[in-house]
Formats: structure tokens, sequence, C-alpha cells
């Protein structure tokens, strides 16, 4: 004897529901995957970088000042990409930021070094 299938509660057999091969895809386009942007916290982090080098010379501390500036603006930027969810670098721009600011404490530091001396 063969075995009937699934069936319902009153033994009727269920009605045939249309479904897809194995190994077929419905006719929808799968979504595309959210763009990631970690270039800020990338960018932040290398402008950080770059300002502590330029404060370190003395000479060109004024352009590290405006170097740090963008630096945490571009981190800030980072961060909020991260928070938002379209970004996964999250503790390079925390880090971008803390090295941002420490690049403008430092700089500021130097100038007025400079400027007594």
């Amino acid at each position: 004897m063969a075995y009937p299938g699934p069936q319902d509660q009153d033994g009727q057999p269920y009605p045939h529901q249309p479904s897809q091969p194995y190994g077929q895809h419905s006719h929808q386009p799968p979504l595309p995957a959210p763009a990631m942007r970690n270039w800020a916290g990338v960018v932040g982090l290398c402008l950080g970088i770059l300002a502590l080098l330029l404060d370190v010379t003395m000479v060109l501390a004024p352009v590290g000042i405006w170097m740090s500036l963008v630096a945490i603006f571009m981190s800030g930027l980072g961060m909020s990409h991260a928070r938002a969810g379209t970004a996964t670098n999250r503790t390079l721009s925390i880090v971008a930021v803390i090295l941002s600011w420490t690049a403008l404490e430092l700089s500021i530091a130097v100038q007025s070094v400079w400027r007594s001396i």
C-alpha cells in the first residue's frame, strides 16, 4: 500500500501548492548589499597621523592644526556612519578621533612654545 501523503485533520490531502524545483531561483533579483562607508574613518586616521608628524617638525605645526581639525571632522563622520550601520570600522574611527584630538592639542602646545622662543 502506498503512503497517501500529508493530510489535514479531516483526512483530506492538502491541496497541491506550486513549489520551485531545487536549484531554481525566484524571479525577483537579490537585494544589493548596503554600500560600506569605511573610507571616512580611514581618512580621519591617516590625517591624524600626518598631523602628529607635522606637529613634531614645529615649523609646520600651523598646518598640523588645520589638518587635525579636518581629521576630527572625518573621524566623526566615520563614527556616524558606523553608528548608522553603513560602516564596520567603529573602533578605528574612535582611535582616529582620539589621535586627532591629541594632534590638535599637541599642535597648539607646540605653537605656544614656538611663539614664546
